[in-house]
């Protein structure tokens, strides 16, 4: 009885060694096939503007900058002003006391005299014309005195004016002293300035710009000024055609709108364009690449890729301008994956569904 359940335990083992090995060794094995083509997203091109700006420091001025020079040299009796006072045109701001004036004062007593006694001169002779006592050409001679005399008194008294206002230097605008150069008992000059006077107008903005951003700026042009995080808007209304020696820039000034707060000679940041194209084709500028320095792009042919050579142009973040190679139809793969390239099958997904227009597929086979 023992021997008999030893044979059905054996039997037993042997079934179920069997069972698994058929599992394991008979059982088909399934073989996937995997989707190589690159997924891969296209756009057509389009039509729109690309504009480029570059930040620059400008230095604050106002519209007006007037330096006053004195006319005549001389000591400095009183000086009027003080740096920061705002003056009125024609308001006083230094007398000078001068030597040259009481030469000329001397030289105006001397012509008055004269021209005193060729009118005496003329009267009498003009008494003895009537009496026949003298000739008609001593007439003339006294009056040609007399007409001599008074042009000389009016010369030296029309000189003694001019240069008496000379002594008193005036404010030649409205404005704002903004240095001062002379004081007390200094000796004034007509090459050396007294003060320098800031006009209150607009303000303006004076900087500095490449040839090949001024080549893009023209009178009228909108910029964007900002000082201490507050922004002011202004137009530009000088473009130096002719670069400045000394900075190898070309100087451009802007009228600043609403600036008055703004301290003379202080700096600020003005925004400006510095290169703009309109209505030009356009490709997202993540679909250029690049081989040997030129740019390309993969367009769509049927269910491959295509390389395609352009003539880039200017670009942005998001756009690059394409000047040549591409028409409006084009399909432009803007994806980009390393299984890309000229002549590879690709399957394309609908940038606004979940799904690719064609989708994955995996295949499944059997094998004995």
């Amino acid at each position: 009885m023992k021997k008999k359940v030893k044979y059905l335990v054996l039997l037993l083992v042997i079934c179920l060694a069997a069972f698994i090995a058929y599992s394991l060794l008979g059982k088909k094995e399934e073989v996937v096939i995997e989707e190589v083509r690159p997924l891969v997203m296209a756009t057509e091109p389009t039509v729109s503007d690309i504009t480029l700006y570059t930040d620059l420091i400008g230095t604050i001025e106002p519209a007006e900058v007037v330096t006053v020079y004195p006319k005549m040299s001389g000591d400095v009796l009183e000086v009027m002003f003080n740096v920061g006072d705002t003056v009125t045109a024609g308001q006083e701001l230094i007398r000078i006391n001068s030597d040259a004036l009481d030469s000329l004062k001397i030289q105006v007593d001397g012509a008055a005299i004269s021209k005193h006694d060729a009118e005496l001169a003329l009267q009498r002779t003009q008494a003895l014309f009537a009496t026949g006592a003298v000739s008609q050409q001593a007439l003339e001679q006294a009056q040609s005195g007399a007409t001599g005399a008074a042009l000389q008194y009016e010369a030296a008294k029309n000189s003694y004016d001019l240069q008496l206002k000379y002594t008193t230097v005036t404010s030649p605008i409205n404005g704002v002293i903004e240095s001062k150069n002379v004081e007390v008992h200094d000796m004034a000059s007509p090459g050396a300035s007294i003060c320098v006077i800031s006009g209150q107008g607009q303000t303006t903005i004076s900087f500095g710009v490449s040839e090949k951003v001024m080549k893009n700026l023209t009178q009228g042009m909108a910029v964007v000024v900002d000082k201490a995080d507050t922004k002011y808007e202004g137009v530009i209304t000088e473009v130096a055609s002719m670069v400045d020696q000394m900075s190898g820039l070309y100087k451009v000034k802007a009228t600043i709108n609403d600036g008055a707060g703004l301290t003379t000679g202080s700096k600020a940041k003005v925004t400006v364009t510095m290169d703009s194209v309109q209505n030009a084709l356009t490709v997202p500028v993540d679909a250029v690449s690049y081989a040997n320095g030129e740019p390309f792009v993969y367009c769509l042919d049927g269910t491959k890729a295509k390389k395609v050579m352009i003539e880039a142009g200017i670009y942005d973040k998001e756009k690059m301008e394409v000047k040549s190679g591409l028409s409006p139809e084009d399909q432009v793969i803007y994806t980009w994956s390393n299984e890309l390239n000229d002549g590879a099958e690709v399957l394309v997904k609908d940038a606004d569904a979940s799904e690719t227009t064609e989708s994955t597929e995996t295949e499944t086979t059997s094998a004995n």
